[in-house]
């Protein structure tokens, strides 16, 4: 019998970039003393502790990385032999996405923009997908059917045309044929339920992707349900005969952080210059703008490392034509192809991190409070910058003319209370020190 597995749905390579910097303050007036100390926290190091608050018992704590945003056999296929494969298959494209990650944050640190090859993005972007389809509200929409009457119904008609027996499974072949279709294809790959689709086209193709780069005096939060979400307009369209209609989204960002420093974003189109939001004003009937509208969005600028044969290059008339989007992804491959251009897997992209001040900063981290559940268990570095983070909370939606719909007043209150006990034992301990270099040491382990 298989044993069961602990799967995260926010990946450890990630959580570490929140890991808790183990330094210690070592206080010693012998000098061979404070070495041994001081070699003792250094092995101590491991990062693999987080500092959380939890929720729903209104308390700070430590809690290793290796249990924590994750839940007992996820991928699970008990209709096949080898029921762990989709874990085997997910945890090759994870390892691709962790390197992408990984030299988007080491650059961070010394340049101002970084080159990325389509072929790193495609894994990237899928990796992104997976990472908001694979955590608990997603999952577990389909493990319970929470589907408005129209979906649901096109949830049954799916699972029969597949001849899948419950709608888990239809999540499960989702995520697998996700992983196994080229990133391009996934939009057409009818073996993932439609919608999905639609929703994989919406963000990972007709999207730019930014970096926002946080400020030396400011952090970017993780949240249980953070990953994949949005700031747009939320709406209703009046069910009409065929069954088409119901709550509808217009998304303007989607962020997915990834270190206390960066976090990845789709931008709509609109935002690229000469596009414009005027369609989707027409579209809704009245005009709305983005609370983020005033942030710089620099699309990446792309190298093609191949041109097309000049015989399969379109005539110059056709630039008139309109854009139609059955052909084409977007407006940008449209343009691209006109010109003689071809993707290939080495074309070069060149992305500027984005220098985001401390308001947007916080207005990020106010849009992922905001959507928090009762059980959130929240990841942080600093625990007074936090406390700052639910200060603003309130303020942000004040500002932007928003009611927030969360209650954090226990949240602020353990903070204020943390930060007032540390304070006390800092003072304390102070006072105990020998004003005199020679008597005693002072040591932050970076």
């Amino acid at each position: 019998m298989q044993k069961d597995e602990y799967h995260h749905y926010i990946p450890r390579f990630i959580l570490r970039n929140f890991a808790i910097d183990n330094y210690e303050r070592i206080f010693s007036s012998n000098r061979k003393l404070f070495t041994q100390k001081q070699k003792f926290w250094k092995s101590k190091k491991k990062g693999e502790s987080l500092q959380i608050y939890d929720r729903a018992n209104d308390q700070l704590c430590i809690s290793l990385i290796a249990r924590i945003y994750g839940d007992i056999n996820m991928y699970k296929d008990l209709n096949h032999n080898d029921a762990m494969r989709v874990e085997k298959k997910l945890s090759i494209l994870e390892e691709k996405a962790s390197k992408v990650v990984r030299d988007i944050i080491e650059t961070s640190q010394m340049k101002s923009q970084i080159v990325l090859l389509r072929k790193d993005l495609a894994d990237l972007r899928k990796f992104l997908f997976i990472m908001d389809y694979r955590k608990p509200s997603r999952r577990n929409q389909f493990a319970d059917k929470r589907f408005d009457i129209v979906t649901g119904s096109m949830v049954e008609n799916f699972m029969q045309e597949h001849n899948l027996q419950s709608s888990q499974e239809v999540w499960l072949q989702n995520v697998r044929e996700i992983i196994d279709t080229p990133h391009e294809d996934v939009k057409d790959n009818t073996r993932i339920f439609v919608v999905d689709r639609m929703d994989y086209r919406l963000r990972m193709i007709d999207c730019f992707l930014a970096i926002w780069q946080a400020g030396e005096n400011d952090e970017f939060i993780m949240t249980s349900n953070s990953f994949g979400l949005f700031e747009g307009i939320n709406y209703d369209v009046p069910i009409q005969v065929g069954g088409f209609g119901g709550p509808r989204q217009i998304a303007f960002h989607w962020f997915y952080v990834i270190s206390p420093k960066l976090a990845v974003v789709l931008c709509a189109s609109g935002f690229r210059e000469g596009v414009g939001f005027e369609a989707l004003d027409k579209f809704l009937g009245f005009k709305h703008r983005s609370i983020f509208k005033n942030v710089s969005h620099p699309p990446p600028i792309p190298e093609y490392v191949g041109f097309k044969e000049p015989s399969k290059l379109r005539p110059e008339s056709e630039f008139d034509k309109p854009f139609d989007f059955r052909e084409f992804d977007n407006r940008f491959d449209w343009w691209a192809n006109q010109s003689g251009l071809k993707k290939q897997d080495n074309d070069k992209f060149t992305f500027t991190f984005v220098k985001a001040n401390s308001a947007t900063v916080h207005l990020v981290n106010s849009i992922l409070l905001n959507e928090a559940n009762p059980d959130l268990q929240l990841s942080f570095l600093s625990l007074p910058y936090l406390y700052k983070t639910i200060v603003k909370y309130y303020k942000n939606f004040k500002d932007n003319n928003f009611m927030p719909s969360q209650d954090f007043s226990k949240m602020k209150r353990t903070l204020f209370i943390a930060l007032n006990k540390t304070h006390k034992e800092d003072l304390n301990l102070r006072r105990n020190i020998l004003v005199c270099g020679k008597y005693w040491n002072l040591c932050k382990f970076e």
